[in-house]
């Protein structure tokens, strides 16, 4: 999992996939929040999960059980689920990417089928 909490990091990330579907996901969501503040670190941290990820390590990240909450914005894409979850009344949220991979964790394959339906 990379974990992407700052606005040099996140647009690090994009940069790193541009030219792919995930380098255009990031490159949105930093688009539209751009709208509201310059310090991304305020309004997002990014989730960028590896098929192998176990979700226990999903849930120390965000401090919580992934499975026991539901996202408030899921979407799925060609190679990509796309969970946002805000985190706080001030609307800073985490955004977490998880690849579409015949590894992934068939619990956690099966919430963003659910969260994304």
């Amino acid at each position: 999992m990379h974990v992407y909490r700052d606005s040099p990091s996140i647009h690090s990330a994009q940069s790193q996939a541009q030219g792919s579907e995930l380098g255009e996901l990031i490159g949105r969501r930093v688009q539209e929040l751009a709208e509201y503040e310059e310090d991304l670190s305020a309004l997002i941290k990014i989730l960028l999960l590896e098929p192998s990820d176990a979700l226990t390590e999903v849930d120390a990240e965000l401090g919580f059980s992934l499975l026991d909450r539901r996202c408030d914005v899921a979407e799925s894409h060609r190679d990509w689920f796309e969970l946002t979850l805000v985190l706080s009344d001030d609307g800073f949220g985490a955004v977490v990417f998880v690849p579409k991979h015949p590894e992934l964790d068939p619990k956690l394959l099966a919430y963003c089928q659910l969260e994304t339906s």
